[in-house]
C-alpha cells in the first residue's frame, strides 16, 4: 500500500535527443493513500564505464609468484544535474495526498557528448533516476535511460566517399614447391553507410592454386577497444561480427564474379567521439576458406564507416512511413530530415533539403541491465533491460 506508481516519462516518443538539445519529461507518482516525504528529486546524468577482469600475478609472502586475477575498470563523468521537484534535504515533511501527480523537470544536454553504447565490457549511459525522499524510511527511486546519438556527417568524413578497390593474394606449399595464386578482389563503391543501407561488395575470385577454396565470407565487424585507468591500466579489444554473407565453393582453377550485399542494422556511429575510453570502428573483413588443415585461410580487413547522415551524392533515402513525420519534430529533426543541433551546433537548415527523415530502431547487440554497483535491486524501473537506440534510413532495395 502506498505508491502504487512511479515512473518517469519523456517528450518524445522515442527516448532520443541529441548533444545540445534539452531533455524534458514528468515524474509521475501516483499514491493510494497521503504520504509524508521530504522530497522528490531529480538526477539526470551521462557517464561512461569500463570494466573487465584480467590475468593478474603477484607475490606471495615467501617471493614466489602466484596466478590470480584482477578487476580494472575505468570512469568519465560527462555531466550531471540534481535538483528538487518539491521540498528539499534539509527542509521539514511535507505530505502528499493520495492520487496522481506530475512534477516537470528538465536538462539541456552539453554540446560535447559521446553516443549512447552498450557492451559487455563498458558503456556510455545516460540516465533520469528519481528519488522519493523518506524521513526515517528507505527511498523509493525509479530510473529510466534515454539515448543520446551525436551526428557523424559521412559527407563530412572525406574518407567516407573514397571508393575501396583492394586485391589479397596467397600461395600454397606443396611436397615439392609453391602453387600458382589464389587471388581474391573485392570491391566498394564508397567506405561510408548508415544504418537501413546495403554495402554492395563486388568480389572477383581466381583460384590457380591446387586448393579448394571452400567459401568466401563477407563480414562486417564492429572493433571495440576499451581502457581501463584502475587499479591498473589495461585495455581489451572485442570484435564482434554484426552481418556476414558467404558464397562458394570454388574449386581449384576455378574463377568466380559476383556482388554480394550486406545490410547495415540499427548501430552506433563510429569512432564515439568524445569518448576518451572507448573506441569505436568498423571493418568489412574478407575472408577465403580454403580446405585441408594444414591450409590457412586468406585474410584481410577494410576500414568502413557507419553515420547518421547519409553521403548524399552516393544513394538517396526514400521516405519513412507518412505516421512518423507528426513525430519528427518531438526528438529535434525538420522535416527535411536534419537534426536541430549537432555536437558542432545547429547546421543550417538548407544543408540537405531534400533529405528524408530517418525512424529509430533499437540496436541489434543485445539490451544490458541498468543496475550499477552499489544501487538497490528494488529500483522502479530496472526489470526492463536497455538497448540504445539509433537512427534508420528507409532505402529502396538495390536492383
Amino acid at each position: 500500500m502506498g505508491l502504487k506508481d512511479f515512473r518517469i516519462v519523456y517528450d518524445n516518443p522515442w527516448n532520443i535527443y541529441y548533444p545540445g538539445q534539452t531533455v524534458n519529461g514528468i515524474i509521475i507518482v501516483v499514491l493510494d493513500s497521503t504520504k509524508k516525504i521530504r522530497g522528490i528529486s531529480v538526477k539526470i546524468k551521462g557517464v561512461a564505464n569500463t570494466c573487465w577482469t584480467t590475468d593478474k600475478q603477484d607475490m606471495d609472502e615467501r617471493g614466489q609468484y602466484r596466478d590470480g586475477t584482477e578487476t580494472v575498470t575505468a570512469h568519465e563523468e560527462y555531466f550531471e544535474t540534481k535538483y528538487y521537484l518539491v521540498g528539499s534535504a534539509s527542509g521539514g515533511e511535507i505530505e502528499i495526498q493520495s492520487g496522481e501527480h506530475k512534477f516537470p523537470f528538465q536538462c539541456v544536454l552539453p554540446i560535447n557528448l559521446p553516443s549512447s553504447f552498450e557492451s559487455d565490457f563498458g558503456h556510455v549511459r545516460y540516465t533520469v533516476k528519481a528519488t522519493l525522499d523518506r524521513p526515517w524510511k528507505f527511498d523509493q527511486e525509479v530510473k529510466s535511460p534515454f539515448t543520446v546519438v551525436s551526428p557523424l556527417d559521412l559527407n563530412q568524413e572525406p574518407r567516407a566517399s573514397e571508393k575501396v578497390q583492394e586485391e589479397m593474394s596467397k600461395t600454397f606449399c606443396c611436397l615439392c614447391c609453391g602453387t600458382p595464386p589464389l587471388t581474391v578482389n573485392y570491391l566498394l563503391p564508397v567506405r561510408g553507410y548508415v544504418p537501413g543501407q546495403s554495402m554492395p561488395i563486388k568480389v572477383n575470385v581466381e583460384n590457380l592454386s591446387g586448393v579448394v577454396v571452400d567459401t568466401i565470407k563477407l563480414l562486417l565487424c564492429k572493433i571495440v577497444t576499451f581502457r581501463a585507468t584502475t587499479p591498473t591500466t589495461d585495455t581489451k579489444r572485442e570484435e564482434i561480427v554484426i552481418a556476414e554473407v558467404s558464397k562458394g565453393p570454388i574449386e581449384a582453377g576455378g574463377i568466380a564474379d559476383y556482388e554480394q550485399k550486406l545490410d547495415i542494422p540499427p548501430l552506433p556511429p563510429s569512432n564515439l567521439t568524445n569518448c576518451g575510453i572507448i573506441d569505436l570502428e568498423y571493418n568489412l573483413k574478407v575472408i577465403a576458406c580454403v580446405s585441408g588443415w594444414y591450409h590457412r585461410n586468406l585474410t584481410q580487413n577494410t576500414l568502413v564507416f557507419v553515420g547518421t547522415v547519409p553521403l548524399i551524392n552516393y544513394q538517396t533515402p526514400t521516405a519513412p512511413p507518412a505516421e512518423d513525420y507528426s513525430k519528427l519534430s518531438e526528438i529535434g529533426w525538420t522535416t527535411s530530415g536534419i537534426p536541430v543541433s549537432s555536437s558542432d551546433g545547429p547546421p543550417s537548415p538548407n544543408l540537405y533539403p531534400n533529405l528524408p527523415p530517418p525512424s529509430y530502431e533499437e540496436s541489434t547487440n543485445g539490451a544490458r541491465s541498468l543496475w550499477e554497483r552499489g544501487e538497490s535491486e528494488h529500483i522502479f524501473g530496472l526489470t526492463n533491460r536497455f538497448a540504445p537506440k539509433y537512427p534508420v534510413f528507409n532505402f529502396a532495395p538495390i536492383q
